[in-house]
């Protein structure tokens, strides 16, 4: 692994459940440290959506270029890090942990709003412009340069994510689990799959067919990645929802990008 020093950004020297990612090109750094660990997203190209789903909402399939690399969260926040924000001022309080605990736990039941306190609070601590993934950026990571429905392939299994269907010998897991509980995909990120869906930037579209909404006040946002409670089916890289940006949701969590100089 390498790591990157952006400015006063500090290097990541710690792990995370003692996986090591699978690529070794992957440059990590910290932007504070209270802020939640990032990994540096490679430019490049990829496809959005899935001309082969049974759901008309990822189609058509359309081609994605990131012309810059960019930095994504290599977790989704934590009930720790939001703690951290709070501290300082950045975030609201008194989110729900739905009695799972919090600590290393994806944090829950924040609006769409408070979301993106949370990454304009970690804009403030690390000096770059940060804010909510789109649609767009959020599948482009969540692939790391695979074509299948789940980085690792095209079913489920029985140990690679947290939701309904994915984990061997517990048909109906029920709740979050701490965040990096299974391998990262190659970009070394945990958990793109399962666990909490994430709100992205983007004003919810009905297909792929048109560019979302460029309204900030829309009231529905896309939100990715599926979750405990979904079927594996919601957890692939294509899929896709809606969720009130007003609504809290024990379903929904965070991850933050940031713009790189």
């Amino acid at each position: 692994m390498r790591h990157v020093r952006l400015g006063f950004l500090l290097p990541l020297v710690v792990g995370m459940t003692g996986f090591a990612s699978t690529s070794g090109a992957e440059e990590s750094f910290l932007a504070c440290s209270t802020c939640p660990p990032m990994v540096v997203i490679p430019a490049g190209s990829s496809v959005m959506g899935d001309d082969s789903s049974n759901f008309a909402n990822e189609k058509p399939a359309r081609p994605v270029v990131i012309s810059r690399a960019f930095a994504l969260g290599r977790t989704e926040v934590t009930f720790d890090q939001w703690q951290a924000c709070v501290g300082d001022g950045g975030c609201k309080g008194g989110q729900d942990d739905h009695g799972w605990g919090r600590g290393q736990r994806p944090a829950i039941n924040m609006t769409w709003d408070e979301a993106r306190a949370f990454a304009r609070w970690v804009a403030r601590k690390a000096g770059l412009s940060c804010r909510l993934p789109t649609e767009a950026e959020w599948e482009y990571a969540a692939r790391a340069g695979t074509t299948s429905g789940f980085w690792w392939g095209d079913k489920a299994g029985g140990s690679n994510a947290n939701c309904r269907d994915c984990v061997a010998g517990d048909p109906h897991p029920y709740g979050t689990k701490p965040v990096g509980s299974y391998k990262p995909n190659p970009w070394g990120l945990f958990d793109m799959s399962g666990n909490v869906w994430e709100w992205t930037a983007d004003c919810w579209s009905p297909t792929h067919a048109a560019p979302p909404p460029n309204e900030e006040n829309c009231p529905e946002k896309v939100v990715k990645g599926g979750s405990w409670y979904y079927f594996s089916a919601m957890s692939r890289a294509s899929a896709r929802a809606k969720n009130d940006a007003r609504a809290h949701s024990y379903n929904i969590g965070v991850r933050v990008l940031c713009e790189l100089p």
